[in-house]
C-alpha cells in the first residue's frame, strides 16, 4: 500500500512533480498538455505559490502528493469568500489505481474543513472520466448535475476525511 502524504506545494517538488506531469496520459481530460520545461513548471509553481491576484477574491490551496518518498502529483483547491472549495486533482499514471489519490483527497479535505473553515466542497470531471467519477463517488460526493462535457458534484456532511487515520 505505501505511505501518501500532502505538503504545500514548493519550489523544491519541481523535479519530481515535472517527471510525474510528463506523461502524455494524464492529460486526456484535460485542457493543457505536459509541463513544456521545468524551468516553465517552476514559474507556474512560484506563481501558484503567490496566491490568487487581489481582485480574485479566492485563495489557491496547492499541495504535492507524496508516495513512498516520490512526488506523483498535485491536489488544490480554489476557496472562494463564501467557504466553498472547488477541487482538483492530477497524478501520475504511476499511482492511478492504487488508492494513492483517494488517500491524498482525504487529507486534502480534512486540511480544507479543520485549517480552512471551508464549509462546502465541490468538484467537476469530465463524462468519460470513469476513474475521476469513481473516486468522487467513493470520497462521498454526490453527483447534482451536467454542464456540457462535465459532471458537477458536491459533498454533503463531512466525507471520510472524518474517519480516523486519514
Amino acid at each position: 500500500m505505501g505511505m501518501t502524504s500532502i505538503e504545500p506545494l514548493d519550489t523544491h517538488h519541481v523535479d519530481g512533480l515535472f517527471d510525474a506531469l510528463s506523461d502524455p496520459r494524464v492529460y486526456a481530460f484535460l485542457d493543457e498538455g505536459p509541463p513544456a520545461s521545468r524551468k516553465g513548471l517552476l514559474e507556474r509553481i512560484e506563481r501558484l505559490k503567490a496566491g490568487a491576484p487581489p481582485d480574485r477574491r479566492e485563495r489557491w490551496l496547492n499541495w504535492a502528493v507524496i508516495h513512498d518518498g516520490s512526488v506523483v502529483g498535485y491536489v488544490q483547491a480554489t476557496v472562494d469568500v463564501e467557504a466553498t472549495a472547488q477541487i482538483a486533482y492530477v497524478l501520475s499514471p504511476q499511482a492511478w489505481g492504487r488508492s494513492i489519490a483517494y488517500r491524498a483527497c482525504r487529507l486534502m479535505l480534512r486540511d480544507l474543513r479543520a485549517d480552512h473553515a471551508v464549509a462546502r466542497i465541490v468538484a467537476d470531471t469530465e463524462v468519460g472520466n470513469l476513474r475521476s467519477q469513481r473516486l468522487l463517488q467513493r470520497l462521498g460526493f454526490r453527483r447534482t448535475g451536467r454542464e456540457g462535457g462535465d459532471l458537477l458534484y458536491i459533498l454533503d456532511g463531512p466525507g471520510p476525511e472524518a474517519a480516523a487515520g486519514c
